[in-house]
């Protein structure tokens, strides 16, 4: 092939490493964000941990079960898990970030004269900061 066409094929493959590396990124720290406790200058109350430890990834099936929180417990969350699916992501699949305990709506929304937490709305409302943040940090990469 051509020179001009090999420099076209290097530049397309660049861009989609690029653009993936700006959708990991940025569903990473959209995670991150939401799952922020309130004490680390998130929105999320954090009592047990159950809440928190109900985050969950998935890709291209969504997490539809709730799940009640056990009695009497704490527990720990860990992102690893979230982490791991967020990178084995691909462009054009669909990433669900899911919260499997069954009160997740109340704390979100608020219920029964509790105010709303909001710590998932309040964050995805941003979705294109995150990219444009993702980007600049890609960007930055290259040079």
């Amino acid at each position: 092939m051509g020179q001009f066409v090999d420099a076209v094929l290097e530049f397309n493959d660049k861009a989609l490493d690029r653009a993936d590396l700006v959708l990991k990124y940025a569903s990473q720290d959209l995670s991150e964000d939401v799952t922020r406790p309130i004490y680390e200058g998130g929105r999320m109350r954090v009592d047990t941990g159950f809440l928190r430890a109900s985050f969950r990834a998935t890709l291209d099936v969504p997490i539809l079960t709730a799940i009640e929180k056990p009695d009497g417990e704490y527990f720990a969350f860990d992102s690893a898990a979230i982490g791991l699916t967020i990178n084995r992501m691909t462009m054009g699949q669909t990433l669900y970030l899911t919260f499997t305990a069954n009160y997740a709506r109340h704390r979100e929304y608020g219920a029964r004269g509790q105010a709303p937490d909001a710590f998932v709305r309040t964050y995805t409302a941003d979705w294109q900061g995150y990219v444009n943040r993702a980007a600049e940090l890609v960007k930055k990469m290259d040079q």
